[in-house]
């Protein structure tokens, strides 16, 4: 699938406040709501979006995350990642070329008791463990810039 600049700043303004009506979003890049509403359910159906959702920061709602990072074989390093994203506290898992695996999790801020009682669900796992103190940056948007260098932007 290909994308334009329209595309480009619909995702833009979209990543910016999903509470955004269409109607709103077109009389700001000067198109009619029908065609933000149209492109906007071919960027969701093509997986470009993937949902429209409410960004809410851990620690501010007094919750603790960690980093783990797991060193599994790489021919085992798949089943696992698939294992340890199964539990409900691990919020997000990456798997790296040579097989590691590293996980954010997210746990009741209880000192270290509250990640203590969910390391206990991944027993045996050879990991080292990274409780995070403070957040400089907490972004979950894709910069425009970056999009507008990957091969399914038309306008290059």
């Amino acid at each position: 699938m290909k994308i334009d600049n329209l595309d480009l700043e619909i995702i833009k303004h979209l990543q910016g406040n999903a509470r955004l009506s269409f109607r709103e979003l077109g009389r700001k890049l000067g198109v009619p709501h029908t065609t933000i509403f149209t492109r906007a359910e071919r960027l969701l159906k093509r997986g470009i979006i993937k949902k429209f959702s409410a960004i809410i920061h851990p620690h501010d709602l007094g919750l603790k995350f960690s980093i783990l990072f797991i060193n599994a074989p790489a021919s085992e390093s798949k089943n696992i990642a698939n294992e340890v994203a199964k539990h409900p506290e691990v919020r997000k898992v990456f798997r790296t070329v040579d097989g590691k695996i590293i996980a954010k999790v997210v746990v009741p801020n209880h000192g270290h008791k509250g990640l203590e009682e969910f390391l206990t669900k991944l027993n045996g796992y050879n990991m080292s463990v990274y409780p995070i103190h403070e957040v400089t940056k907490f972004e979950h948007d894709i910069p425009v810039e970056l999009l507008k260098g990957l091969d399914f932007y038309r306008d290059k």
